[in-house]
């Protein structure tokens, strides 16, 4: 073992004696939907000649292929690589040193408590003891009686309630003892994990000191977008709150930094797609074998395990997300992606948790509507209409709804649309209702020579409960026919508008506060009186 160790720590001298090992500084990040590009700068004194320098205690996760690097100074860069080094792990952050001092207070804290538990329960005893003992005299008053009697109830009461109180705080106190030492233990995981390191290779003619600025590109880094939509209704403009919700998990925490939301992603494939030709062929019959089946039996057992370790993923409660920071943005659209550089430098800890940072506001024009398919869904949506909203530079995302001053949920923004305004949802109004009755009157079977025909009538009632007056879209639909044999015909469509191809019906409504309106239509299916329809009811 001796001698492993002397080989070990010979060959480290080694290697440290043909090389310059250096640290660096994160001087800036630009944080992209996929990926993050981390900008480092060092200084480094060179010998003349060529020089190997380490930038050491960098991130695994470097994609050699983005490495960019630049020396200012009387030297000339002749190469940069990557690699891990195995032999040097991360040292203990900032935030694992915190968790360790706050386990050192907790562990302390614990052992103070139970020593006030012995105290008081030794206490309880001598107390007790000493109530036999008076028990035992032979004259005894009845005011002595009385006076042994409060000592004993007012005494005894006090020290228990402080012995509830410490087992209360010390059932606390391991409750977090456990949930900080399971963060550290994942904090110290991470801290064994070998590190990154890059190598420039850089000729000078003298000695000199060169500045260097290093960047490169990790996958282990992202953003998704979030939105607070705050809305009053009455057309009166929306106000949208776009945020970032980052996450990193480089291994080493981002503090202080410059960084900067980029809508790109290099991770996408970069391509272009070529159209092959297209064959086609008659189909080959499937012959089963019994090895196949084996195959597939085989396949099906192993299946729920992986299905357990999916929903035991699935099943994990998400932590809660950091508050957004003030934001003081500058917004740069460039040929294939828009950028937001934050000028509040910023903390992202490498936890893998999402931190969120709003990167705009906006005061965007709207018109409201409501909207209704009471044929999928008994209630009423109020929709929001944006036009140009393509000059916002919004992405695909969650939004947290806030109508009125009340959260109502959330909902999803789709800007990725060809049609001239995008819709929002803002989610369910109860103060207007909708239902959807059949008409049994109006609803029949009949037999025409070899034919059968069914009549389907329905009843649309809506009622504006609100003060105010509203628009209301109401969709429904006749089936369509794929076989010539099956004849649709819309009887009547109650003022509709009706799309044949689609077979979609659609009203739009004018409702006064306190108005209810009624609207119906029938349709006809007629087809073979042998025959069965599929999908009619």
């Amino acid at each position: 073992m001796n001698k492993f160790l002397s080989i070990s720590v010979a060959l480290i001298i080694a290697l440290k004696a043909s090389a310059i090992n250096i640290s660096s500084e994160i001087k800036s990040v630009t944080v992209f939907q996929q990926g993050a590009k981390i900008t480092h700068i060092a200084q480094v004194n060179l010998d003349a000649g060529n020089n190997e320098v380490v930038i050491e205690n960098l991130t695994s996760t470097i994609d050699a292929n983005s490495i960019q690097a630049g020396i200012k100074g009387q030297a000339v860069l002749l190469s940069a690589t990557s690699r891990i080094n195995y032999l040097m792990t991360k040292k203990a952050s900032q935030r694992v040193k915190e968790l360790q001092d706050s386990l050192t207070l907790l562990i302390n804290r614990i052992d103070w408590v139970k020593n006030e538990q012995e105290i008081y329960r030794g206490e309880e005893k001598l107390v007790i003891d000493n109530q036999k003992i008076v028990n035992e005299k032979e004259k005894v008053s009845a005011n002595d009686i009385a006076l042994l009697a409060d000592f004993y109830r007012n005494r005894l009461t006090d020290i228990r309630k402080k012995i509830y109180s410490n087992e209360i705080e010390l059932k606390q106190l391991n409750e977090r003892k456990v949930q900080v030492d399971r963060q550290l233990n994942d904090l110290r995981s991470v801290k064994n994990a070998p590190t990154g390191e890059i190598v420039l290779n850089i000729s000078a003619e003298q000695p000199v000191k060169v500045n260097i600025n290093l960047s490169y590109i990790t996958f282990n880094a992202g953003w998704n977008p979030l939105y607070d939509i705050r809305g009053e209704g009455n057309n009166q403009s929306i106000d949208l709150l776009y945020k970032a919700n980052i996450y990193q998990q480089t291994g080493f925490d981002w503090s202080g930094i410059n960084l900067t939301v980029s809508t790109g992603n290099p991770s996408a494939s970069n391509e272009r797609p070529i159209l092959n030709p297209w064959y086609i062929d008659f189909v080959q019959p499937y012959k089963y074998s019994s090895d196949m089946k084996r195959k597939e039996s085989m396949m099906m057992k192993a299946a729920p395990a992986s299905n357990m370790a999916m929903l035991a993923d699935e099943a994990i409660a998400p932590e809660e997300v950091s508050a957004p920071v003030p934001y003081n943005v500058v917004e740069t659209t460039n040929q294939m992606a828009v950028e937001y550089e934050i000028k509040v430098k910023q903390d992202i800890p490498a936890d893998g948790k999402e931190h969120i940072v709003a990167i705009s506001n906006f005061k965007i024009p709207a018109t409201y509507k409501y909207h209704s398919v009471p044929k999928l869904d008994p209630h009423t949506f109020l929709l929001a209409s944006i036009g140009g909203y393509g000059e916002y530079n919004l992405m695909p995302g969650t939004a947290n709804l806030f109508f009125e001053g009340t959260y109502v949920g959330q909902s999803t923004i789709n800007p990725e649309v060809t049609a001239d305004t995008m819709l929002i949802s803002l989610g369910r109004d109860d103060r207007v209702k909708i239902e959807r009755n059949i008409l049994k009157d109006l609803s029949s079977k009949q037999f025409i020579g070899t034919n059968k025909k069914e009549l389907k009538g329905y009843e649309i009632m809506v009622r504006n409960n609100k003060k105010v007056a509203i628009t209301i879209d109401i969709l429904d639909q006749v089936p369509i026919s794929s076989n010539k044999d099956i004849i649709v015909e819309l009887e009547e469509h109650g003022g509709a508008t009706y799309n044949a191809d689609y077979g979609k019906l659609n009203w739009l409504i004018n409702l006064a506060p306190g108005e209810t309106k009624k609207i119906r239509f029938v349709y006809s299916v007629k087809y073979p009186k042998d025959k069965e329809i599929s999908g009619l009811y």
